[in-house]
């Protein structure tokens, strides 16, 4: 990963509360996404499409129900998951 991947991705908290939620559910629909972290749907679609552009997520579309989820087979993902799979572990302490 490169300083600025790493700068992307982690730019906004809200960034990382859709990353978490992404890890969460595996696959969820922008709406749910949106009322389960309280935060409008457009600043959703903003932060949906910028990780889409870092090509750590991937959108299906259903008529107008959209999922979204992390790019399984893509390091980087896998990287990003063990990162807040050991910092949730320590916070248990």
């Amino acid at each position: 990963m490169t300083i600025d991947f790493i700068e992307d991705i982690f730019s906004s908290r809200v960034r990382i509360r859709i990353l978490r939620a992404l890890i969460k559910y595996r696959e969820v629909n922008i709406t749910k996404l949106s009322r389960e972290l309280g935060i409008n749907h457009k600043v959703i679609e903003y932060h949906i499409e910028a990780l889409k552009r870092l090509g750590v997520a991937e959108e299906k579309r259903f008529g107008r129900i959209r999922i979204i989820r992390l790019s399984e087979n893509d390091p980087r993902v896998l990287a990003i998951e063990r990162l807040f799979t050991e910092l949730e572990g320590n916070n248990k302490d």
